[in-house]
């Protein structure tokens, strides 16, 4: 029996595709992603983003009943199986060169490699899931409910790396969260918490085990709404006592419930702390004030010239008013 696998939109490996992958492996089944003009038995797609609905529609009508779709993108419902969940990830599943085709702005091939490269060899996983939030914006409460433990650090290692892609959705509220950092130092691992650490949690003790440990890229967390303005500024202050800004990178998101002045103080009163904010547009709204926004801040145009002085964004409105003038 042969396999077919589609990874719809992932930009790392696709962590319920790897396991799929290492179950049916485990029976003695062919498993490979889809190919042009190759039989599957059965077929299984993983989509991460909503935006790619349309595509998985177009899946359900080339495959029929064949395929199955999982993911955030497609459905919060559905789960793997539970003897599916708790395989080992195959860390064999994708190449250098299918992590590589899906990176953009990384710079020279060389160096996309390299990127790619070490990402493959990375172990991937969580080791908690669901969250102590139920931020309106995301998924995470509705998909995996309740906080709960799922695995441990030594489960997710992959003997071919010393990086580690966790994937924990809040691993600051984990109150084994400074005996996991401890034992991701002990092991001498490089660490990219991928979803990012809950500031407003962060604590002396916690910040010292953070700074205690390698980290793959900047330490990265979020400040999505106002009303955490507090909160998230203490954070940052006690994470810094630690781990200089320079490090840090803040996740600003836009679109959902806050204004554009708002967005505008949070951007300037994180680069004031010298953090790097990163604009993210809430489920990719078609504001082209914000789209211009998140180019100016992401591509640290902003160091160049103010909002008001970005060329693209003036060249916007002056089109905006011509057109109004001619209706």
């Amino acid at each position: 029996m042969k396999i077919g696998l589609i990874d719809v939109d992932s930009k790392i490996p696709n962590l319920a595709l790897m396991k799929i992958s290492s179950f049916y492996k485990s029976l003695g089944e062919q498993v490979e992603f889809v190919r042009d003009n190759v039989k599957y038995e059965k077929i299984y797609a993983s989509a991460i983003f909503t935006r790619s609905k349309d595509e998985c529609e177009k899946l359900i009508a080339m495959y029929g009943d064949k395929i199955e779709i999982g993911g955030t993108g497609w459905s919060l419902q559905k789960e793997l199986p539970e003897e599916i969940e708790k395989m080992k990830p195959d860390y064999d599943l994708y190449s250098i060169e299918e992590i590589a085709s899906r990176m953009k702005g990384i710079g020279t091939k060389g160096h996309k490699y390299k990127k790619a490269a070490e990402i493959v060899n990375a172990g991937i996983g969580f080791t908690s899931r669901g969250c102590i939030r139920n931020c309106g914006f995301c998924f995470v409460p509705k998909k995996e409910g309740l906080f709960r433990s799922v695995a441990e650090i030594k489960d997710l290692i992959n003997p071919k790396s010393k990086v580690l892609i966790l994937h924990d959705n809040n691993l600051t509220a984990d109150p084994y969260c400074i005996d996991k950092l401890h034992e991701i130092r002990d092991r001498g691992l490089i660490v990219d918490i991928n979803q990012g650490c809950d500031v407003r949690l962060v604590n002396d003790d916690i910040a010292k085990a953070l700074s205690e440990v390698k980290h793959l890229r900047s330490i990265h967390y979020a400040w999505d709404l106002m009303g955490y303005e507090n909160q998230v500024m203490d954070g940052i202050k006690t994470l810094s006592k630690y781990i200089k800004p320079y490090r840090h990178m803040c996740f600003m998101l836009v679109g959902f419930n806050t204004s554009f002045d708002e967005d505008m103080y949070r951007f300037k009163k994180l680069v004031e702390m010298k953090v790097d904010p990163f604009v993210m547009i809430y489920n990719q709204l078609p504001d082209t004030k914000l789209k211009h926004f998140a180019r100016w801040v992401n591509s640290r145009i902003y160091k160049k010239c103010r909002f008001e002085e970005y060329g693209p964004w003036i060249k916007e409105q002056n089109g905006q008013l011509e057109l109004k003038l001619f209706r």
